[in-house]
């Protein structure tokens, strides 16, 4: 331990009183007041040496590279002023209330869990008929298509055949007009 340094008042009190309020003190608190007692010989490390110097006063510290090892003093005495604090008792009612209270949540979730359950199975059951629809869709929108290319084929073939007949339309308009010509003449000289 440091020497010269200032004795805090837990120090100055008896040592029970010393060991009780040493065993509700806080890491903390017990680095802010070794802080405020070696602030005159502060070590370089910040924080870190301010909790060891905190420690100092609790017990025994002892340093190995980057770890620092912590040894209470009186720590059989400590673990008895921990556990002699009495230990308020239950109230029945209290428990009786918080079963209850367990089963109503319980009874909740259950209830929650089958409403997930049936929206689960409607969102499933919706899903599946949308599949099924978009299957069908595409499934008569190929044969629409198939259906669609072969009338179009259909169509083509029969124009083909119409293109075929309408060839000899040319020679026989041509005939027409010859013989409307000599229809003419022949009018033309009966007059």
């Amino acid at each position: 331990m440091a020497e010269g340094r200032r004795v805090p008042p837990a120090e100055a009190e008896g040592p029970a009183e010393q060991e009780r309020l040493g065993a509700e003190r806080s890491l903390e608190a017990l680095s802010l007041e070794g802080g405020a007692a070696g602030a005159g010989a502060r070590q370089p490390g910040g924080r870190r040496a301010t909790i060891a110097s905190a420690l100092e006063l609790e017990g025994s510290v002892r340093r190995q590279g980057l770890l620092t090892h912590f040894v209470a003093g009186n720590l059989q005495r400590k673990i008895q002023l921990s556990a002699a604090s009495p230990i308020p008792p239950v109230d029945p009612a209290a428990l009786r209330e918080l079963v209850a209270l367990a089963g109503q949540v319980a009874a909740q979730v259950d209830e929650l869990l089958r409403s997930v359950h049936c929206g689960l199975q409607a969102l499933t059951a919706l899903s599946v008929g949308c599949i099924q629809t978009y299957r069908d869709g595409v499934e008569s929108l190929g044969e629409a298509v198939d259906t669609s290319i072969r009338a179009m084929y259909t169509l083509v073939a029969r124009c083909e055949e119409l293109d075929l007949a309408m060839q000899p339309v040319p020679a026989l308009a041509r005939r027409i007009r010859d013989m409307k010509g000599t229809l003419e003449r022949l009018e033309g000289l009966c007059k």
